[in-house]
């Protein structure tokens, strides 16, 4: 196989092969993989009607071969291409119903899964109406926000407010320093994606009071699911984040999308209270795999 650097220019390339997600799992979106292949040194291979892609994770390491039929075949691929290169044959974000599978046609493979890495999936329903007892919290942080924040909107991101979402997330970074790399690459890609609305063609929400961008929201539809990529909210704006939250998934959960991701807390234990606090249906682990 002949691997090539995953770049913006491979977007059309690649973008037929991310056109159904049926794990959910955000690594399987083409905002998840574009957004982390920096990151992750991300290479991309065609080969037989297949998509390979190779990351350091940070040893080398594979994402499940996109053909729709995860085909025995495609993993002996991948397992030649690292005897070849004095490499293990490991796979990463692997589905727990796709674990069953490999295991099946490997049955000696090792696995194993890293909590942080969990993706949250969330009942778009439940989101969009935070109905109920269990989202009394939610819905007293927005009734503070609405009574102190009259004037407030939310609009979608389009190519006239994009260069003001880009200023808020570049405040945003400034103001939140934190030593977590992923963080970082995670702010400094939200801003590639702004200045590059149509070529990612991800949707976009901003929340503003007074005229100020108070929050923003980065994320796409694949299948039956929204994916939140970016989210970012002025916390001096009480009840910003929730509304965030709220309103995002009023504007893009349409006929058909039911569920939303909102991927990883990776560690970090206020992200991990803040999205069990929205009550998830699941948490999608995913797994690694030594072929």
């Amino acid at each position: 196989m002949e691997f090539k650097k995953l770049t913006l220019e491979c977007i059309e390339t690649i973008r037929p092969y991310f056109l159904e997600n049926e794990y959910r799992l955000c690594d399987f979106s083409l905002g998840g993989i574009l957004l982390w292949r920096d990151y992750h040194k991300t290479e991309f291979a065609l080969e037989d009607g297949a998509l390979y892609i190779k990351v350091n994770y940070p040893t080398i390491a594979f994402t499940p071969p996109r053909n729709g039929e995860h085909k025995k075949e495609s993993y002996e691929r991948i397992k030649e291409y690292c005897a070849d290169i004095g490499a293990k044959p490991l796979l990463i974000v692997v589905a727990e119903e796709l674990l069953q599978d490999i295991l099946k046609m490997y049955p000696n493979a090792k696995t194993g899964m890293h909590r942080d890495w969990s993706d949250y999936l969330y009942n778009s329903e439940e989101i969009t109406s935070l109905a109920g007892r269990k989202y009394s919290g939610q819905r007293n942080h927005i009734n503070r926000f609405l009574r102190e924040h009259e004037a407030w909107s939310f609009e979608p991101i389009t190519e006239a407010n994009a260069s003001a979402v880009r200023s808020f997330i570049e405040k945003y970074a400034q103001e939140h320093i934190k030593e977590s790399p992923t963080y970082i690459e995670g702010n400094r890609k939200a801003i590639e994606v702004l200045d590059n609305m149509s070529v990612y063609n991800q949707l976009g929400g901003v929340l503003y009071v007074g005229g100020e961008v108070v929050g923003a929201s980065l994320g796409e539809t694949v299948g039956d699911t929204l994916y939140i990529h970016t989210e970012k909210a002025d916390t001096a704006y009480h009840g910003a984040y929730p509304m965030l939250v709220n309103r995002f998934a009023g504007m893009y959960v349409t006929e058909g999308i039911n569920y939303i991701n909102r991927e990883e807390d990776d560690g970090d234990e206020g992200l991990r209270t803040s999205k069990l606090s929205y009550h998830p249906v699941k948490l999608l682990n995913k797994y690694r795999v030594e072929l």
